[in-house]
């Protein structure tokens, strides 16, 4: 092999062209035929160009010939991580090192292609295997890969459900005893793995000893991990009064901001209470006057340092203390009110004050109590001369009122009070004319609760024009704060519920939501868009969005190589835990799912290209079992949302445009999409099975809470063609008899699905329902097309066609289809005259909204300044999404009429 046409394919692949370094590949391969430095270094460049089959192929060639040359190991290496084919690095590795057993870094290179794979045993052996071949070397000098082989162990025992615990742990912790013995164990890390092993054990006492005993001394340097632990085995051990010693101690060294040990230290208080003395006498119990006493202390001290610098935790571990007690006696007193409005003149001024406060201002169970605390809280708003302090302050007070509730009792004063927030938020805007751009409004807080009392008279009323109301007025909000992220959350949401797709997506871009929040926050914008028929819209998201996925998949994998190569145990436990919430996401299976749903209504090209497209979806994505279920984790974030009302239900679950994509949804279109795939492969075996899971999960009591009852529908049509194609294969007899029923209950099912939509008359007060509930019928259509092709083709040959039961399915199937598209022709005229409206509504934003605003038309000109002109505006953003919508669906129901033909 010629270094230099190695050296020439390798600098194309490094300055990514990868074409040319296939290129000078295939010419290398004419001079040096099956040589396999080049092999390696074309499968690389295969790779980047994504034609993975011929890079696999090539790689197997290469490893096969067990390299040992450094170049075409990091090729290779490289090219299969791309590929993710971890087991074939941990052969290739394992090769050159059976190879040249000398060579130390093949097999470091071993050991952490085996990391790769997360096999914990084999991490195990081949980590003990280095210690005794390499023992005495520069590398090892301090044990580190008899370390290896002890936290390989601690791993096992973690994650390996099959593995004999007991033994595992035992023998982890013989192994660690005898590395403290080698001195191998000097620094926190390694007594980290030391702490984990007794406590996987559930020996927190001995933890907490070693933690506090010359080892643990010497190993722990930093006083906040040793302050952490100490907290965590106190709290385990319940050693109450230690505990309360510990936090003090950490307080009182200068972080009296530490809300975790002033929280440690009144739940050990209580803790103590109630396991010794009667609720009734903690103002006699010395512990607890002790606790009292030095929080006050804590305070004073804190007060001497000026208002501005005072630090809060102490103040609010205060109101804790006194919540606990009112919790105790049952009753609240006058002082558990000053309390509250002591701490709202100390923080008033501060964003935090609310949140701060929220756990507490139900806490005054007393009516009269609770009348004074209003009054002496609405004494504290400041009208006049006015300082950003102040407006802080009036802002949390205004929260805090709607939290406990206003006397609102009809919708003029809903609407007076909203246009009183309004008008606050108008007063403060002077005070930021100086704020950057990236800076929020001083009074945004006022548009926000503006907004929640729309959607609450929404929901009450289902008046659609409190929707454009709160977008309006959020709208107005967005014009001078542009990064507000509760303005565009809520607005993503409200116009999801309209069933505007394209604004909704340009505001979701606006976030710039990066990495994980992919996966805990894209389901604000993603739950209803694979409902509104866009295919390339929701194709490229969701696509786009699995990137992160797979980059968990491959980048946390060198995230541990290299934690083991810095002795960083501490953080392997913390980044597999990650890796493992990640990769068990059930928003990635969401995913998956709604593209093989919006991939299969593309598909519907015809019949053929359709049953092609469903044959070949991956089992990965639709076989979904109990067990796999049961792993998964949902990560998504639903306290994101502000949520300032002393209601169960959140802002969040009031603007869902559908109920929420769960478990049970999983599961019914994974069933849908697998008995599909089954009728197309004709596995009559599968399609049974399934047959009876969709049968039982059709039945379930929290079916109507959890799915759309066009989704229901669609899943009953499913379970009828599963029936039919069963029939026909085994109950010939059945359907000669002139039985055959799946014709019929499906075009009962699918003239309820026509009749729901008609029953809504075609207006331009359109939503996401009606959209999706047309969707719905596509998709429904869609799966009674192939219904059709197969009944066509029941007969085994031509000979069979004229068979008795061959030719009654073909007399009941000619009935149904003449039937179904009777119906498919009222659904047409229903989409014509809806499409018409949308269309015929271009730029009339003023005369459409006043047809949807109808009776509450005084709100369109008497709520704000602007406000017709960002109605009219709110219009023409939904207007151009439902036209598209409309006129996709229109063109797919007049298509489908056709393949019925």
């Amino acid at each position: 092999m010629s270094e230099r046409a190695v050296n020439n394919i390798y600098d194309a692949i490094y300055n990514e062209n990868y074409r040319l370094a296939i290129s000078l590949s295939n010419k290398a391969l004419k001079k040096y035929h099956d040589d396999p430095g080049v092999y390696a270094m074309k499968s690389l460049a295969l790779v980047k160009l994504g034609k993975y089959e011929e890079a696999e192929e090539l790689a197997r060639l290469v490893i096969n010939t067990k390299p040992v040359d450094e170049t075409i190991l990091q090729a290779l290496n490289l090219a299969l991580k791309d590929l993710q084919k971890y087991d074939e690095i941990v052969e290739l590795f394992q090769n050159a090192f059976e190879q040249d057993p000398t060579n130390e870094e093949y097999a470091n290179q071993y050991f952490m292609a085996v990391t790769r794979t997360q096999n914990f045993e084999l991490q195990k052996q081949a980590a003990l295997k280095l210690n005794k071949l390499f023992g005495g070397s520069t590398v090892n000098k301090k044990g580190k890969y008899f370390c290896w082989a002890i936290m390989s162990l601690i791993l096992q025992s973690h994650y390996q459900k099959d593995c004999p615990k007991a033994l595992i742990d035992r023998l982890s912790e013989q192994m660690i005893l005898k590395a403290i013995e080698k001195d191998f164990i000097t620094n926190y890390e390694g007594l980290f793995m030391y702490l984990t092993i007794l406590m996987d054990q559930g020996r927190n006492k001995e933890a907490l000893e070693v933690l506090n005993n010359d080892l643990g001394s010497k190993c722990v340097k930093i006083e906040t991990e040793r302050n952490r632990l100490n907290i965590e085995l106190n709290r385990k051990t319940k050693q109450w009064e230690k505990l309360i010693e510990v936090c003090k101690a950490i307080v009182e060294n200068n972080d009296h901001d530490n809300f975790t040990c002033f929280n440690n230290i009144i739940d050990a208080l209580f803790t103590l209470l109630e396991e010794n003395v009667l609720a009734i006498d903690y103002l006699n119990n010395s512990t607890f006057i002790e606790v009292y006493d030095w929080i006050k202390k804590i305070q004073d001290e804190e007060l001497k340092n000026g208002i501005s610098k005072i630090k809060r935790a102490p103040f609010i571990a205060e109101i804790e203390l006194e919540k606990k007690i009112i919790e105790m006696t049952g009753f609240a007193m006058e002082k558990h009110k000053n309390i509250l409005i002591e701490y709202i003149k100390k923080f008033g001024d501060k964003y935090c004050c609310f949140e701060d406060l929220l756990p507490y201002l139900k806490m005054l169970n007393s009516d009269e109590i609770m009348n004074d605390f209003k009054t002496e809280l609405n004494n504290l708003i400041k009208t006049n001369d006015m300082t950003v302090n102040d407006i802080q302050r009036n802002i949390n007070i205004e929260k805090i009122n709607f939290y406990l509730g206003y006397n609102i009792n009809n919708e003029d004063e809903m609407k007076n009070y909203v246009k009183k927030l309004i008008s606050l938020y108008e007063d403060t805007l002077p005070f930021g004319t100086k704020l950057e751009a990236t800076e929020r409004q001083f009074g945004d807080d006022y548009l926000v609760l503006a907004a929640a009392l729309l959607i609450d008279y929404y929901k009450t009323t289902n008046k659609n024009c409190y929707i454009y109301e709160a977008i309006a007025i959020l709208e107005h909000g967005l014009e001078k704060s542009k990064f507000n992220f509760q303005f565009k959350i809520i607005l993503m949401r409200l116009y999801s519920l309209l069933g505007d797709a394209f604004r909704t997506i340009n505001i979701s871009e606006s976030l710039n939501l990066r990495s994980i929040q992919f996966d805990t926050l894209s389901y604000l914008y993603t739950e209803g868009i694979d409902s509104l028929s866009l295919i390339q819209i929701p194709l490229q998201i969701y696509n786009s969005y699995l990137s992160i996925y797979r980059s968990n998949h491959t980048e946390i994998r060198d995230v541990i190589t290299q934690a083991y190569k810095h002795e960083t145990y501490s953080k392997i436990i913390e980044i597999l835990d990650f890796y493992h919430k990640l990769n068990n996401s059930i928003q990635q299976v969401l995913f998956h799912q709604q593209i093989i749903r919006v991939e299969t209504l593309q598909a519907f090209t015809t019949v053929d290209t359709a049953k092609k497209y469903l044959s070949k979806i991956n089992d990965k994505f639709i076989d979904i079992t109990e067990d796999y279920l049961s792993v998964c984790t949902d990560n998504r974030d639903y306290k994101v949302f502000a949520h300032w009302k002393d209601e169960e239900t959140t802002l969040e679950q009031k603007i869902r445009c559908r109920p929420l994509k769960n478990k049970l949804w999983i599961q019914l279109f994974g069933l849908i999409s697998k008995i599909l795939k089954n009728i197309s492969l004709k596995n009559i075996d599968i399609i049974k099975a399934d047959m009876e899971k969709l049968d039982a999960l059709l039945k379930k009591d929290n079916l109507a809470s959890e799915l759309l009852p066009s989704e229901i529908a669609n899943g009953k049509i499913i379970y009828e063609y599963a029936k039919f194609i069963i029939e026909v294969e085994e109950s010939k007899e059945i359907i000669e008899s002139g039985s055959c029923e799946s014709f019929k209950n499906i075009l009962e099912i699918f003239k309820e699905l026509i009749n729901s939509l008609k029953s809504v008359n075609p207006s331009i007060n359109i939503t996401f329902n009606i959209i999706e509930q047309c969707n719905s019928i596509i998709e429904a259509i869609n799966y009674i097309s192939l219904l059709a092709y197969d009944a066509s083709n029941v007969a085994p040959n031509r000979k069979s066609r004229n068979l008795p039961w061959v030719v009654n399915i073909q007399d009941k199937k000619h009935q149904f289809i003449e039937d179904i598209k009777g119906q498919i022709n009222i659904f047409i005229e229903y989409l014509t005259e809806l499409n018409k409206i949308v269309k015929d509504r271009k730029n009339k934003g003023t005369e459409s909204i006043k047809e949807i605003f109808g009776t509450d038309e005084s709100l369109i000109d008497n709520l704000m300044n602007d406000n017709s002109k960002l109605l009219n505006m709110v219009f023409d953003q939904c207007q151009g999404s439902w036209s598209v919508s409309l006129e996709n669906i229109l063109k797919e129901a007049e298509s489908r009429i056709k393949i019925l033909e």
